[in-house]
């Protein structure tokens, strides 16, 4: 009965990993075909530590849809992004300010990821800003 259990056990474990294989996702949405951005990779240069600084990015629907900026996503609390959520149409001007609080000591690399919403699904543009800061005596 034991050897039983232990079989039938490994042929519905065995299955279950089967399944899990089959299991299909979306291809992503290429977001170049929706999006086009100014200025995607930023580089603040030097800084000098506890400055903040901000820049403008300026991102334009290029599609035939159009499309809503659902969220903004930092990669650490030390990012400030300003931005507008809503639905944007083909065309439009999608305007974004990222400020960065200045407190690196350092080489920094910092991303956003902006999601929109498409007809055929969300997806995301990344950003990405970079600097050094530098400590003054």
């Amino acid at each position: 009965m034991k050897r039983f259990i232990a079989i039938l056990a490994i042929i519905i474990g065995g299955t279950c990993v089967v399944k899990a294989q089959m299991v299909k996702h979306a291809p992503p949405i290429d977001g170049f075909k929706y999006i086009k951005t100014d200025d995607t990779d930023h580089d603040f240069g030097d800084i000098t530590y506890g400055t903040a600084v901000q820049y403008p990015i300026k991102m334009v629907n290029i599609s035939k849809d159009s499309l809503r900026l659902t969220n903004v996503v930092v990669s650490c609390g030390c990012t400030t992004p300003e931005y507008t959520k809503g639905v944007y149409a083909p065309g439009d001007t999608i305007p974004m300010k990222v400020g960065f609080n200045g407190h690196a000591d350092g080489n920094f690399n910092k991303t956003l990821s902006v999601l929109f919403q498409a007809p055929e699904g969300q997806f995301v543009t990344i950003l990405r800003f970079r600097g050094k800061g530098i400590v003054k005596n």
